[in-house]
């Protein structure tokens, strides 16, 4: 008998918590707020190629993810 108390909880718990992951309400969510959209530019207005040469001395990426990255900014 008990158990036909708890079932409607039981089945509504995780359909509530799909349907808030779903429409993005949920605890999970990031920010979708630039997708699709140019970059945003640096506020410091450092050099991107700088940046990637950094990145390159600092071992972060490769010399080809370097290459890909300047010729994605020229």
């Amino acid at each position: 008998m008990m158990f036909f108390l708890w079932l409607p909880l039981l089945l509504l718990c995780p359909l509530a918590m799909f349907l808030m992951m779903r429409s993005g309400t949920g605890m999970g969510t990031h920010d979708r707020s630039h997708a699709g959209h140019a970059p945003v530019p640096l506020a410091n207005g450092a050099d991107p190629i700088e940046i990637a040469r950094q990145r390159l001395a600092r071992g972060e990426i490769d010399s080809t993810q370097f290459e890909e990255i300047r010729r994605a900014i020229s």
